[in-house]
């Protein structure tokens, strides 16, 4: 899922690593204490914006949902 989540170009200098070469993330990395922040915020994101499609789909997940995983 992090592989998933971009980040906007204005942000990418907070997740860049230093040797010979400046690398810059464009993705979320695992092992970020924001993560698993950023996954269920994205997933919201989405629930919402699905929302009319399957209303009683996105009642559960926002109602059950915790860090990343869901209970159904």
């Amino acid at each position: 899922m992090y592989l998933q989540i971009r980040f906007k170009e204005d942000d990418r200098d907070a997740c860049r690593r230093q040797g010979h070469h400046v690398f810059r993330s464009t993705r979320v990395c695992f092992g970020l204490t924001c993560s698993t922040s950023l996954s269920f915020s994205t997933v919201r994101v989405h629930v919402r914006r699905h929302q009319q499609l399957a209303p009683r789909a996105a009642s559960e997940i926002v109602q059950n949902m915790y860090e990343d995983d869901w209970v159904i």
